[in-house]
């Protein structure tokens, strides 16, 4: 999905626009992966409507704990969201379709009333990211000069103006921008097929 977000911001991406790529494809390969964990991150799923019938409740539910100072009731929430009791009370159930349960997990321990519980310990490995988006670079720079691979280094990594680049390298701002755009176009190309 990161890789889809990349690819999306390649191609929406506009130079000049008052911003550096990183800071434009950032949110939009953020925004694309959670899209993806939102849609598809149901052991089970239910209608569209039931999951947004769970959102409104919960919605809801929040606002009248503030409101109320207690818990409130299923007629409560029902009113609250339109809906009917018994869509209230299955829309909540909704949850439990979010995630599994284990059934047998080799470190379980009993709580106090004996039911079973497991201990999940997630890990998340920010440097999974990090290779995935530079080995896409990578595939995308193959065929590149190595004027034009020091172009896209001093433009994206150290972060350099195009004028500045231009004094680094002895040429216009004008011929960066060009040599700059023919580039991305390039792996632009190169990244959507």
């Amino acid at each position: 999905m990161a890789r889809l977000g990349l690819v999306m911001a390649a191609q929406r991406y506009r130079e000049g626009a008052g911003h550096g790529f990183v800071q434009f494809a950032v949110p939009t390969i953020s925004g694309t992966i959670k899209r993806y964990l939102r849609d598809q991150s149901w052991v089970v799923r239910p209608p569209r409507s039931l999951q947004e019938l769970r959102l409104g409740v919960k919605e809801a539910r929040g606002r009248l704990v503030q409101e109320l100072g207690r818990e409130p009731s299923l007629a409560e929430l029902a009113e609250a969201t339109g809906a009917t009791a018994e869509q209230v009370a299955e829309a909540r159930s909704v949850e439990s379709a979010m995630t599994a349960a284990a059934i047998e997990p080799l470190d379980a321990s009993s709580d106090a009333e004996g039911e079973r519980t497991a201990h999940l310990v997630p890990v998340v490995d920010a440097g999974f990211e990090q290779v995935e988006l530079r080995q896409m670079v990578a595939c995308a720079l193959e065929g590149a000069s190595e004027q034009e691979r020091r172009l896209v280094r001093l433009r994206f990594v150290e972060e350099m103006s195009q004028s500045e680049i231009a004094a680094e390298l002895g040429v216009s701002q004008m011929q960066v921008s060009r040599l700059l755009r023919r580039l991305l176009d390039r792996m632009r190309r190169k990244m959507a097929a």
